[in-house]
């Protein structure tokens, strides 16, 4: 089976490719860089017709009122990546480096251009495999009869950006984890091949929980290839919309709620987790 990789260039990014490519050996390419995307029009005229501009005004204010919170959220993720996956990217560099097919950038600013889909489509990918990048739309689609993708998030329940931090932000208990699903067209909507919920600690963080997400993901993502090489892969529609949450939800308002509560709720999460209390949710097991 032939495995082309679509996915950004930060550690938590090469680390997922290195255990990919050194665990399957089916990997034939990689595009890097893919979570850039075109930027909308600039100018007066694109302000004007930007839908989002109050929701973009409300959250510059937020951010520069509660900077300091955005700070130590972004740290705490930054420390927390180092730890699980410092020196990924390098390694990749140093053992991998032949597998690159093409890194996202000018001319061509989005993995969505004819540019880049033809680069894939010349590597005849029986599967696409993805992880953080943006929206991929039809044509990528199309260009492999099965596309994958890894979502750091427990899907149906919570979809978009983010997933791993809500939880806290809104008081819910047993929705950290990660998802392996489909690609379709929505965001984090199609059918699920697995899902799974990580051991929650009370010194985590959010960066902690999400790389532990990373990891474990990377774990069913390779399942996942082995059980679909095998023609055994199976894959559930999702049974419920749950929560969507865009970039435009985040700001510096919601870092600072998620800090007043994170070690507060995450001792409660663990008493549940430890009891058997967490909220009855369903997860999926090679599509069952």
């Amino acid at each position: 089976m032939r495995i082309v990789i679509l996915t950004h260039n930060s550690d938590r990014h090469f680390y997922f490719v290195n255990r990919i490519v050194e665990e399957t050996g089916m990997v034939v390419g990689i595009v890097t860089g893919a979570k850039r995307s075109v930027k909308k029009n600039g100018g007066l005229s694109g302000i004007l017709k930007d839908k989002n501009l109050k929701s973009r005004l409300r959250n510059a204010a937020l951010n520069r009122i509660f900077r300091g919170c955005n700070r130590q959220l972004q740290a705490e993720k930054a420390a927390a990546e180092s730890e699980a996956f410092g020196g990924s990217k390098e390694r990749f560099l140093e053992r991998h480096r032949d597998l690159v097919l093409a890194e996202v950038g000018a001319p061509y600013p989005s993995v969505n251009d004819p540019h880049y889909v033809e680069i894939i489509r010349r590597a005849r990918p029986d599967a696409i495999v993805i992880m953080g990048t943006c929206l991929v739309r039809k044509k990528i689609i199309e260009s492999a009869p099965h596309v994958i993708n890894i979502h750091t998030g427990l899907s149906p329940y919570y979809r978009g950006g983010m997933t791993n931090l809500w939880p806290i932000v809104l008081g819910e208990y047993g929705y950290f984890g990660v998802t392996i699903h489909r690609i379709s067209l929505g965001i984090d909507s199609g059918d699920i091949i697995y899902t799974a919920r990580p051991e929650i600690r009370p010194d985590d963080t959010y960066g902690t929980i999400n790389s532990r997400c990373i990891q474990l993901g990377t774990d069913l993502m390779i399942q996942a290839i082995r059980r679909l090489a095998a023609g055994e892969m199976r894959a559930m529609p999702q049974w419920t919309k749950g929560k969507l949450f865009f970039d435009r939800d985040m700001n510096g308002w919601i870092a600072c709620r998620y800090l007043r509560n994170r070690r507060r709720f995450l001792e409660e999460y663990c008493r549940r987790q430890t009891a058997g209390e967490l909220d009855d949710v369903r997860l999926v097991n090679s599509g069952l």
